[in-house]
Parts: structure tokens; sequence; C-alpha cells
């Protein structure tokens, strides 16, 4: 099963033991591989599009696990049980829906852990997950066709961030990889730019506001 970089480094998150939802799963491709390469792992793959799910079962059948990787049509959370997962699993979706889904307290309840890539809004997303009663115990930055990508690893818990833990991530702020200063480098430079296409009477006049 071949992974693109960024499905790869998603699946360094799951450790045997976990009963994983993967929500919004497309192809399924990520949950075959979980499959495959983990001993102890259940794994039900949902989507809401009709289209996701047929992709995700021919790719199940092919592999010959359609009687292991349950897959269910539905929205976020609606489709499970609290006792069926500890493990909710989120990629290529915005803030905004990540944080709906959470936001169902109820099936949350065996939630023990959450791993989440969200493609906006890093900074909010940190600081939702946490207020839900979870803390930051894994990050991974990682590149892939151009784009970097921040993956996070949440587990039930209790601690205390900063505001640079909370904007870079408390995990990569201690690590500093080349991806890192790479990332943050343009960031900067894309707001340097920005701060000169500014008419300069328009920024004196807010600063003195």
């Amino acid at each position: 099963m071949r992974l693109s970089k960024r499905l790869k480094a998603i699946s360094e998150f799951i450790t045997d033991g976990d009963k994983i939802i993967d929500i919004g799963c497309d192809h399924a491709l990520l949950d075959i591989y979980i499959y495959e390469n983990f001993n102890d792992v259940n794994v039900i793959a949902s989507d809401i599009h009709e289209g996701a799910i047929k992709a995700a079962n021919k790719n199940i059948e092919k592999h010959n696990l359609i009687s292991k990787i349950d897959v269910r049509m539905g929205d976020g959370l609606t489709v499970v049980n609290k006792d069926e997962i500890n493990t909710i699993l989120i990629s290529g979706m915005g803030y905004n829906t990540i944080v709906k889904i959470l936001s169902d307290s109820e099936k949350m309840e065996n939630v023990e852990k959450i791993i989440v890539q969200s493609n906006t809004d890093i900074v909010k997303l940190r600081k939702s997950i946490i207020k839900l009663g979870y803390k930051i115990t894994k990050e991974k930055l990682v590149e892939d066709n151009e784009i970097v990508y921040t993956i996070i690893e949440f587990r039930k818990g209790k601690e205390k961030y900063s505001y640079e833990e909370l904007y870079f991530g408390p995990y990569l702020l201690k690590n500093k990889d080349d991806i890192f200063y790479e990332y943050y480098n343009k960031k900067l430079l894309k707001y340097e730019n920005l701060l000169l296409q500014l008419p300069k009477a328009n920024v004196v006049s807010r600063i003195h506001h």
C-alpha cells in the first residue's frame, strides 16, 4: 500500500490498541495501511460523501479486508456509539468542521486520543481542543507536494501552554527541525511583504490609535 507523505506521517501516530474512527476517510487508503501494519487495531472508516464511501469499499475489497474495516456513511461521530472508539482521526478538513465534529461531548466520552491534521486555523484548533480537556502529546510537520501540513496528537489531560507554544506547537518548538525553520521563514517573508504593500500612513495611524 503506497501512501502520500501526509498520510504516511499520520499513520505514525497510531498505536496498537487504538479503536479508531477515521472521519472523512476519503478512499480509505490510510485505514487499509493501518490495518495491514498494526496488530491490535479496530478501524471504522466514515465519510459524508457517497462517492468516497464507494471508493473506500472498492479499495477495502481489493485488499480482502471487507470483514475487518467497517465502512459507514454519515456525518462526524453520528455513525458510532461511544463504546466503539477510543481514538478519533480527522485529516484534510478545516478548523470549523473539525471543532463542530468534536463538540459532540456524549460520543467523546471514551475518546483518549485525537489525531488531527487541519487545513486551516491551527492555532485556534489547538486552543479549542485543549478546552475540551485534552493536552498535546505529539506533533509533526510534513511536506507533501510543496505544502506543509501540521499533524497533532491530543490525549485526555490538562496542561498549561504559553502563547508561543500555542502558536508554534510545544513539541515543534522543542524540536525545531528543518521543515519548521523553512515553514516559518516563508510565513515571515509573506507577512513582511504584506507590510511593505500597506500604505505607510495607514500603518502609522493605526499604531497611534
